[in-house]
């Protein structure tokens, strides 16, 4: 049966097909369904009728109230009201469908060298991904830390060529960031994983790059051990990595809504990641 899925995280809609039954109309929400209008000739638009707290990223039907979550578009004939496959077109519901997220937690991303920047790396790490919501500039920051840098490290960290690996293990994404001195090929390496779903509520979507074939600009801080700024800088990385994070977004958005053991599964991928990944280079 042919739907039309509303995706406030790709922004975006399209066609699907799916069963012609509750659950293949439910699995396109990822929960129950909750009638929202019914248009003109028929079609019918559903959510998830407990989206709110779950999904950060929201959609309107034209100046409608904003809606948390996914939507499906299902046709309906009949008396009855029997579902059947939607009439509206994609091009038609583009023209009324607009898109938020609600402002949360703002972050300019702005540091001072020699200040406390409040921002604390995991216990055993040196290195965390900020991730979603407001923070400046496209919805992500780098956080890394070094025990007293010297000042070959950070003019590396300020100076050399960003590069980024990703890696998925099952619902755990990792990103290496390797910042190399390309004269000597001097290089300081990062290792940040993230899950989308250990964001605080109201955080957990991603704002929109200007199009599909620019990068995400991504906000880089250097900190030391007592979480001092040491140096800030911005990159932009390539559109193909950027597209990766966002698929990775929304797996994790909808792992987190639906599986209420969803840390315990991603701190077991971690688990598995590092154990078979013999250096934070391994994937350059």
């Amino acid at each position: 049966m042919r739907v039309l899925v509303v995706d406030p995280y790709r922004r975006d809609i399209f066609e699907k097909d799916i069963p012609k039954t509750l659950k293949g109309i439910q699995d396109v929400v990822h929960g129950c369904i909750q009638d929202v209008t019914r248009f003109r000739n028929g079609d019918i638009l559903y959510v998830n009728e407990d989206a709110l707290g779950r999904f950060d990223a929201y959609f309107a039907l034209g100046k409608g109230e904003a809606l948390p979550g996914f939507g499906v578009v299902v046709g309906s004939s009949g008396p009855e009201g029997d579902e059947g496959p939607a009439r509206s077109s994609v091009e038609e519901l583009r023209a009324r469908i607009r898109y938020s997220a609600q402002i949360f937690g703002v972050a300019d991303g702005q540091f001072k060298v020699g200040k406390p920047t409040g921002l604390v790396i995991p216990s055993g790490a040196a290195s965390a991904i900020l991730i979603g919501g407001h923070i400046a500039p496209q919805s992500l920051m780098t956080v890394c830390e070094l025990t007293r840098p010297t000042l070959k490290e950070i003019e590396i960290f300020k100076t050399g060529r960003v590069q980024v690996a990703i890696a998925r293990e099952e619902n755990a994404m990792i990103l290496t960031w390797r910042i190399l001195r390309q004269a000597d090929g001097k290089c300081l390496l990062f290792e940040t994983p993230f899950h989308i779903g250990l964001q605080e509520a109201g955080t957990k979507y991603l704002l929109p790059r200007e199009t599909a074939e620019h990068g995400r600009t991504v906000r880089m801080m250097l900190q030391d051990e007592h979480t001092n700024c040491c140096a800030s800088r911005t990159c932009v990385i390539p559109p193909e990595a950027s597209h990766a994070i966002e698929e990775a977004v929304v797996d994790q958005v909808i792992d987190a809504a639906t599986n209420p053991a969803f840390q315990g599964s991603y701190q077991a991928a971690l688990g598995r990641y590092f154990a078979d990944t013999p250096t934070p280079g391994f994937g350059f």
